[in-house]
């Protein structure tokens, strides 16, 4: 694809962090319920692809981070739009096992999954039987003899704290951008299927602010624009958002924080600000490098530290990390040690254009109007609807402190189509004629002339 190709013209995006999410009407069927193993067999696939990505963006020197679940999420919302072998080259790429219906289904059922971790309205809970909340504690009042069923005395009442489920902020939001010119391209089916198994929102006749400030709703403000422009050819851009927030389980202490040595190289060291704790961690050694499993208050959710043994080993450990071995390493953190743990504060972000990364990979169809076939988008054939990916951009941030974790990411896959002018009328200039050249505000005519014999002429 050439640099000046309409494809790379196109403003797209992908978006990353936690959003709130829109509920599918009601006219629409529930999705389908995935088993376990089908989830499991979808986030294998997006942790596959996103190796691949990862030892492109660690090739480079600096920070990376990125989310393999909102690129993984985008791009499966557009597979379920490709058909024939557009389908099978996106599905070989993004290293999907699963046929099409099935990573429609275990999408549905991760999405649920995600934004369950989100408890933070779920009520408050007293710690005995009688007691109710007040907005503020729970209260009763004392037994006859005198006694609280729980907590402390207080004149008449009995009061005791009330607890909370542990929670995390931990969201993912789908959206489809309908562009005002070329939006009707996209079919109501095609939108339908977004909003049952992805929950994606449907705006129409959206634009470049609808799109940016939908990405900064649905991030908390993290990431505040996702796109700088719109190509004019581009029907449809399809969005992914997560945000999460989380507090350690055991927070750090802020008083133990001190600034400490970092060694950047062998021969470089610098001094950042390094959180200090003592505890009971999940730990393995593997040649080459040491993990530790730092969880947060909600239990399924943890930050997993990958160490190398060696100063300048990160770059061969990240090639050597791949998705099974990752899986086998998160597998195999069960052994509990007593560690003293110095983990530096850390924040970052991120941002990559994933179209010329996929297309290596041999995703090269799907960025061809000559060649895609989107027609599960259009209901259209390709020839009458021409369809393509024009760009994929990602972008991606993270804070973590001793309190705990916050982070985002925004995923947009830019869906374009070719220049629909209207008919072209033929007109060949295939024999002699007359010009004109004319200053249209006066109607002077500022030359004129006749071409009989357009080959070079000797004066």
């Amino acid at each position: 694809m050439t640099s000046n190709s309409p494809l790379r013209r196109a403003a797209l995006a992908f978006a990353a962090l936690f959003l709130a999410q829109a509920a599918a009407p009601q006219w629409l069927a529930p999705p389908a319920r995935a088993d376990d193993a089908q989830v499991r067999a979808l986030t294998a696939a997006y942790d596959a692809s996103a190796h691949g990505l990862f030892t492109t963006f660690a090739a480079n020197p600096g920070n990376i981070v990125f989310s393999p679940y909102s690129i993984g999420t985008a791009m499966a919302m557009v597979l379920s739009g490709a058909r024939g072998e557009t389908e099978r080259e996106m599905a070989r790429v993004l290293r999907h096992t699963l046929p099409r219906g099935a990573i429609d289904q275990a999408n549905a059922s991760l999405l649920a999954t995600l934004n369950g971790y989100d408890r933070s309205g779920a009520p408050v809970t007293c710690p005995a039987p009688g007691m109710r909340f007040n907005g503020t504690d729970c209260e009763a009042r004392p037994a006859a003899n005198g006694a609280c069923p729980a907590g402390y005395r207080e004149g008449d009442r009995c009061v005791a704290p009330g607890r909370k489920p542990p929670s995390a902020a931990l969201k993912a939001a789908n959206a489809l951008m309908l562009m005002k010119q070329r939006g009707d391209m996209i079919s109501p089916a095609y939108a339908g299927l977004l909003e049952r198994d992805y929950h994606a929102q449907v705006f129409r006749g959206a634009g470049l602010d609808e799109i940016n400030r939908w990405v900064d709703r649905q991030t908390a403000g993290k990431i505040d624009k996702i796109l700088d422009a719109i190509d004019p050819d581009t029907a449809a851009v399809i969005l992914n958002a997560v945000y999460f927030k989380a507090a350690w389980k055991t927070p750090f202490t802020a008083r133990a924080t001190s600034d400490e040595d970092f060694r950047l190289t062998a021969a470089s060291t610098v001094k950042v600000p390094t959180m200090h704790r003592l505890g009971s961690y999940q730990v393995a050694t593997r040649a080459g490098y040491r993990a530790i499993r730092l969880p947060y208050s909600v239990e399924a959710l943890s930050m997993v530290v990958v160490l190398p043994d060696e100063i300048g080993g990160v770059e061969k450990l990240a090639r050597d990390l791949d998705a099974p071995a990752l899986a086998a390493l998160f597998r195999d953190l069960t052994e509990w040690k007593t560690v003293s743990l110095a983990l530096p504060r850390f924040k970052t972000s991120f941002k990559a254009k994933l179209g010329e990364l996929f297309q290596a990979a041999g995703m090269r169809r799907a960025f061809d109007l000559r060649q895609a076939d989107f027609s599960g988008m259009t209901s259209r054939p390709p020839r009458e609807a021409p369809l393509a990916i024009s760009e994929v951009v990602h972008r991606a941030v993270i804070d973590v402190t001793e309190e705990g974790t916050e982070a985002a990411a925004a995923t947009a896959v830019g869906m374009m189509t070719a220049s629909a002018g209207p008919a072209a009328e033929p007109f060949m200039v295939d024999r002699p004629f007359l010009f004109y050249i004319v200053d249209d505000a006066t109607g002077a005519i500022l030359f004129q002339g006749r071409i009989s014999d357009p080959r070079p002429q000797q004066p």
